[in-house]
């Protein structure tokens, strides 16, 4: 059964109706998430058969290459923002217009990040690593900085699509670069099947291909006739100065929260917890890929509480945003909580599915753990924060959760954190007792702001776009067959033409 606007606004809202419709779009994000979360997993896996030293630099150096896009991936997910108001509004051609930009942001960032090439020695060496733990950071990071274009053009891309109510697409695209990625690792990193053995570059140089397959098919579905037809994908590829400057006045903020929150877990890893020796540093690699599991999914469910609550706003239905935005709440802290207990009773076989010599790797699955312990005392938090955080940015509201980040991460979580690593006798467990503070004050005072309403308040658009949508909402529901669009004109739809499966 179809699920499109016109039967959704037609009915009464009942006790499933919200659940149906945040599962229905969450599903796929989930599993495209998850995807890229075992994508992720894989690489690691294979790279730490070759020794923990592998394991140790693939860790930090994939945390750092994170790190490096994490604000620019900030500012290109609230494509999703403005496409699903847009959607809401019934101005598909904006929609196309926001997602070029995005397209045009990703393709100039990709190039930028070639210039830190002569830079990689002096990132890394200011880490202080062992000596062979650092060379191979270096491999990966240079390698790792080919893809970074496709890895956000990716974003771009799969955030029209969430917010358009078609997640099969970027679900579809980011499975079958996966599948592509596995194959590649077992090619690269081993020299099976004819290829030389590259060892950690090859897992990087799979990864970098995977990341262009993924970007290049959902750009091939975007510029299919089909596409066209509904947010004319052809005629919007331009620069479009006005609305790349609303999509940088919301991004920032979002950008650079992502871009704390990532640089925090990195100085976390790499320093609080890496400075003590490579095996606290392996296992905190290990169970932060053991965390994915856990936080990737709900990032999943984020995504589409994002496109939902963006969408009701611009239909100017408030009450279903934060009745969506309810129902994703209990989904998420009833899954992470979960996880926590999961973590607590099997941690030692979780840690131990990272370990390719037991005998060598008694001390990184001692640590490994006690850090899972930790990790299952924040999992409650974390589920508040993650969906609440994608709620407000659905809004627009991204420069008050930026600053709590900031003061959370920077003020509280590092600070803290290094007086109880290396003031106190906790040694590594402080920074991990850091870590649940920062989750838990981040948590709470992303809730309160959510229950404050103030994000009610915010208007994404310039004055000029709500008289765009003041004619949309004049015109007819449906297109008359065969006129041919006027520039500057939305192309208007029968809402039942949304349905995912007829976009597809």
């Amino acid at each position: 059964m179809k699920l499109t606007i016109d039967s959704i606004l037609s009915k009464q809202e009942t006790r499933w109706s919200g659940l149906r419709e945040v599962l229905l779009l969450a599903f796929p994000i989930i599993l495209t998430v998850g995807s890229n979360t075992l994508m992720n997993a894989t690489d690691s896996w294979m790279v730490a058969q070759l020794g923990k030293e592998h394991m140790a630099a693939i860790v930090s150096s994939g945390i750092l290459n994170y790190v490096l896009v994490a604000f620019f991936i900030g500012v290109i997910s609230c494509v999703s923002t403005f496409v699903s108001q847009s959607y809401g509004r019934n101005l598909l051609k904006d929609c196309s217009h926001y997602a070029w930009q995005g397209v045009h942001v990703s393709l100039i960032i990709g190039a930028g990040c070639l210039m830190l090439l002569p830079f990689t020695s002096t990132i890394f060496g200011f880490v202080n690593h062992e000596e062979k733990v650092q060379a191979l950071e270096c491999t990966y990071f240079n390698y790792r900085l080919l893809g970074m274009g496709g890895a956000i053009m990716s974003v771009a891309l799969g955030s029209f699509f969430q917010a358009t109510g078609r997640p099969i697409v970027p679900m579809i695209a980011t499975i079958g670069s996966n599948v592509f990625n596995l194959l590649g690792d077992y090619a690269l990193i081993f020299g099976n099947w004819g290829f030389p053995q590259m060892g950690i570059a090859g897992a990087a140089i799979a990864t970098n291909a995977a990341a262009w397959i993924c970007a290049l098919s959902m750009l091939g579905v975007f510029l299919t006739k089909g596409s066209n037809r509904h947010f004319a994908t052809w005629s919007t590829w331009k620069w479009d100065g006005p609305k790349a400057r609303q999509l940088f006045r919301i991004g920032w903020p979002a950008g650079l929260s992502l871009g704390m929150d990532a640089g925090s877990w990195a100085i976390f890893v790499n320093v609080l917890v890496g400075r003590f020796d490579t095996d606290t540093l392996a296992a905190g690699g290990i169970v932060g890929q053991i965390m994915m599991g856990s936080f990737m999914p709900t990032v999943g469910l984020s995504l589409a509480v994002t496109a939902l609550v963006g969408q009701w706003i611009g239909r100017r239905r408030v009450d279903i945003a934060k009745a969506r935005y309810r129902t994703a709440l209990k989904i998420g802290v009833t899954y992470m909580t979960i996880m926590g207990l999961l973590f607590v009773i099997f941690r030692n076989q979780l840690v131990g599915l990272f370990i390719s010599d037991p005998a060598t790797g008694q001390d990184v699955l001692k640590y490994g753990g006690n850090f899972l312990m930790f990790a299952a005392a924040f999992q409650f938090f974390d589920a508040i924060s993650i969906v609440t955080s994608g709620a407000l940015k659905g809004a627009g509201d991204t420069k008050w959760p930026m600053a709590a980040g900031m003061i959370s991460a920077w003020f509280i979580f590092l600070p803290l954190g290094y007086v109880l690593s290396f003031h106190t006798s906790m040694g590594v467990y402080g920074a991990w007792f850091g870590a649940n503070v920062y989750i838990y004050l981040l948590g709470a005072s992303l809730f309160w702001r959510f229950l404050s309403g103030k994000w009610q308040k915010i208007d994404i658009f310039d004055a000029s776009d709500l008289i765009s949508a003041a004619k949309s909402e004049q015109q007819p529901e449906t297109a008359t067959p065969g006129a041919e669009e006027t520039p500057g004109e939305q192309p208007v739809i029968d809402q039942a033409d949304r349905s995912q499966e007829d976009l597809c």
